[in-house]
């Protein structure tokens, strides 16, 4: 539901690749990321293959979104208003009210973690690497300045 203490370029980023994926490969489910400094390893399930041409598009997506410096808005809502939130699960279930993360019309999810006030503080996002590490298991890695 968000690391807290994560870099907010690096954490706000992470929510677009996120959306980015979850665009371009309908399907993909059971991700987790680690927030480092300026990096993220981030995991995912996904049935199909992935291959450099969705990367290329992933990576030219979240350019152009971060170039749209779409503001970052925070909004608290009842729980029972919060069910189309892709990570709803996450929440823990005595939670009533939800802190909704939207960055832009790209992005809507539970988190609690920090981020930039709009994409456009998002520094230099590149994904440095990407590999299947598993039977429909994939890993990509990126960073931010």
């Amino acid at each position: 539901m968000g690391a807290v203490d994560a870099h907010p370029p690096l954490h706000s980023a992470e929510h677009l690749l996120t959306a980015a994926l979850s665009e371009r490969l309908p399907g993909m489910n059971n991700h987790a990321s680690r927030l480092k400094s300026r990096k993220c390893v981030f995991e995912f399930d996904y049935a199909g293959e992935l291959a450099d041409e969705d990367i290329a598009w992933v990576q030219q997506t979240i350019e152009e979104w971060i170039a749209t410096e779409a503001d970052t808005t925070i909004d608290f809502v009842p729980r029972e208003e919060a069910d189309h939130l892709p990570n709803l699960d996450e929440v823990p279930d005595e939670v009533d009210l939800v802190r909704v993360v939207r960055l832009g019309e790209f992005d809507a999810r539970a988190c609690a973690g920090m981020h930039v006030a709009n994409t456009g503080e998002i520094e230099n996002f590149r994904v440095t690497s990407w590999r299947a590490v598993g039977d429909g298991r994939y890993r990509v890695n990126f960073v931010v300045d």
